[in-house]
């Protein structure tokens, strides 16, 4: 219900106690107004009867003690009391009363009470006793009646409620909004700062929870960045060594040694892909993107590089590329934008088994798209339309990162038959003329 209505918990809270103090000080006062009437009720009625008992009347001559008008006989009794009441319907001991009010808030302009009283030794007796309005002047005063009262009284509860709800609320809602804002505003830098004070224990333990968690992310992420820079590093003096012994053992191997050139090139290969990946994540782990070096690139050029350095991923395979590249020329950090569009490519190149591979750009937008031709080779979809085969989700994981931190639009696709990406460059600055 709570959120179907859209509301917040202080809005909820209020509401709902507003709407049960309101149906308790109406029926206390609906319930305080009948106490008062039957209480004047009983001490009229308890009058009558002690008048009836003390007062000895014959009939044919009725009297009048106070403002009790007393008959043995019913026909005694005057005819005003008479029109009001019928004698078949009068009841022992029973305050009968027939009260002429225009509205609830109106002053009675008559009334008449009734009480018929059973004596052993006399036989009944009937009390009366009649009310009527004195004259008006043509300027009525205001004025409060029991039944306005008890709802002004009503009224003034509740509103004191309501005040003192909400100054409840207020001092237990100021805290819960800073410790919201508190908790939305963390960051690393605040990490290391003291938790503040929320005024109640509970709101305490809640933010030190808050704090002790994000102390345990921040930990966690520091030691996943320091993993991947150190051994990132690490890898590049044995990438390095490889990449040196493979050129010398390019010079030595036979050229009639068709198997030992083919172990040769395979890990001339193999020794490239891990180069590519130890730049790539040696730069996603740089904490800031402000100071990579722009300088004018050739966009088109470098594209063709990348797919001419990466040609060796596929030999073997029945794959026909298409180049169509118009000029491009911006402002780049060179290295980045390498890291960038040479994954898209690799990706491309490396997931085609029998089909074509067609990079496009046509002003700052570049389209890679491959097209799997062999069922058993194409990537798999889930129902989402995401893709689940493993090299393509490292890889493409790796591309957004990248471009999330160069600011580039990033977006890949599954077709029915492989892969589109298409990526639009941005320029930070004006190429220079």
């Amino acid at each position: 219900m709570v959120e179907g209505l859209r509301l917040s918990l202080r809005k909820y809270v209020i509401l709902t106690l507003l709407a049960v103090a309101s149906v308790i000080f109406a029926l206390f006062s609906i319930q305080s107004a009948d106490n008062f009437l039957d209480g004047m009720d009983g001490m009229l009625r308890s009058s009558m009867v002690r008048a009836a008992k003390n007062v000895v009347v014959e009939p044919g001559a009725p009297t009048q003690v106070l403002d009790f008008y007393i008959a043995a006989t019913y026909d005694d009794l005057p005819d005003t009391v008479k029109q009001s009441f019928s004698e078949a319907t009068l009841m022992p001991f029973i305050l009968h009363k027939d009260i002429d009010k225009p509205d609830m808030f109106s002053r009675p302009r008559s009334a008449d009470f009734l009480v018929v009283v059973p004596l052993e030794d006399r036989g009944e007796v009937f009390v009366s006793q009649s009310f009527r309005a004195p004259p008006t002047p043509n300027k009525r005063s205001f004025r409060i009646g029991h039944e306005l009262y008890s709802i002004l009284v009503g009224v003034a509860a509740l509103m004191a409620f309501a005040i003192a709800l909400f100054l409840l609320l207020r001092s237990v809602s100021r805290p819960v909004e800073s410790l919201q804002q508190w908790a939305a505003g963390l960051d690393e830098a605040q990490l290391d700062a003291p938790i503040p004070n929320f005024r109640y224990k509970e709101l305490n333990a809640l933010a030190a929870i808050i704090h002790k968690s994000l102390q345990s992310v921040k930990q966690t992420l520091e030691r996943e960045r320091e993993f991947v820079n150190h051994a990132s590093h690490e890898l590049r003096t044995p990438i390095a060594v490889v990449r040196s012994s493979v050129e010398l053992l390019c010079r030595v191997v036979d050229v009639e040694n068709s198997k030992g050139r083919n172990a040769v090139s395979r890990i001339d290969n193999a020794s490239k892909t891990m180069a590519d990946l130890t730049e790539t994540l040696l730069w996603l782990g740089r904490e800031e993107t402000t100071g990579l070096v722009e300088h004018q690139v050739d966009v088109a050029e470098m594209v063709k590089g990348l797919a001419d350095d990466l040609m060796y991923l596929l030999q073997g395979k029945s794959v026909s590329l298409s180049l169509n590249l118009d000029p491009c020329t911006l402002m780049l950090p060179e290295t980045a934008a390498q890291i960038v569009i040479g994954n898209i490519i690799r990706n491309a190149f490396q997931h085609t088994y029998q089909g074509k591979v067609n990079i496009r750009l046509k002003g700052k937008q570049l389209v890679v798209t491959n097209v799997e031709e062999s069922a058993l080779a194409a990537p798999r979809l889930d129902d989402t339309g995401s893709g689940v085969e493993e090299g393509f989700g490292i890889g493409l994981k790796l591309i957004e990162k990248l471009s999330i931190k160069l600011n580039w639009a990033y977006r890949p696709e599954f077709t029915e038959k492989g892969y589109s990406v298409t990526l639009a460059i941005r320029s930070l600055t004006a190429p220079q003329v």
